[in-house]
């Protein structure tokens, strides 16, 4: 039941939109609505986003996943809803033999200026949800189990208690409580220079149960929440730039529960 955030390594070179397309790109996939068919493909920008091309020292910067290049000076944002990461055609391939979610693959046309180079393998992976972290549709919260966590003098977290199954049944439930609207949780002290303040423990998911058997359960802007076998065949097939982070908690999908209780 481990699961992973695969997302792309810190990296020299982000992609982004050019600023006209705004409305044909960034704006539906804020309203979390699909991007129109009649602006495929999309035409995006290889950024040097240390604007030192300079120390530029690869081979190629059109690796296998690429990060949204983001500067509030010049305009240049990513998306804020749903859920997309930048891929390349080796990438897509790995993914799309995968139990998905509704989704799209965008074709893209890749430019970069600094080389003078231009790439037509891309896809932007981009799926609509309206929140993949803690949201009432997707995850099933009368099974899922949570821990409160407290810290010590030193700033080490130490969990205190589990609240079994049943316990918490809804996002807004759970909200209440870690914003103390519902009292429950504990307190800690933390000073900052000669001040003292309290906080309320957190309250963290420990088996977090989906409603949905997918294997790659959404995510957020620049980040897909994948399973242990889509890791794997990614690794074994070699991409470039991408980077995994085991999830701290315990991912369940529906076909895992029921395993779990028939055992």
């Amino acid at each position: 039941m481990k699961s992973f955030k695969f997302k792309s390594s810190t990296f020299q070179w982000s992609i982004n939109i050019y600023q006209e397309d705004y409305g044909d790109i960034i704006a539906p996939m804020n309203d979390n609505i699909w991007i129109k068919d009649e602006v495929l493909p999309l035409k995006m920008r290889l950024i040097d986003s240390f604007e030192n091309f300079e120390a530029w020292q690869g081979e190629t910067p059109f690796v296998d996943v690429l990060r949204w290049y983001t500067n509030l000076m010049t305009a240049d944002v990513e998306p804020t809803e749903g859920t997309n990461l930048l891929m390349s055609r080796k990438v897509k391939e790995v993914i799309e033999k995968y139990n998905l979610p509704e989704h799209r693959f965008y074709p893209v046309i890749l430019h970069c200026k600094e080389l003078q180079q231009t790439n037509e393998e891309y896809f932007l992976f981009h799926a609509v949800v309206e929140n993949a972290i803690v949201g009432d549709d997707i995850i099933d919260y009368p099974k899922c189990t949570f821990v409160e966590i407290t810290q010590d003098s030193e700033g080490n977290n130490v969990p205190v208690k589990v609240y079994p199954e049943g316990f918490i049944k809804s996002s807004e439930e759970k909200g209440d409580i870690q914003f103390g609207d519902i009292e429950l949780l504990g307190t800690y002290e933390v000073t900052y220079g000669n001040q003292t303040f309290t906080e309320l423990n957190e309250l963290k998911f420990k088996n977090k149960v989906y409603k949905y058997d997918y294997d790659v359960l959404w995510g957020l802007s620049g980040l897909l929440y994948i399973s242990e076998e889509i890791k794997n065949e990614l690794e074994a097939v070699g991409i470039t730039n991408g980077h995994f982070y085991e999830m701290p908690e315990n991912i369940i999908r529906p076909f895992e529960y029921k395993q779990m209780n028939n055992s």
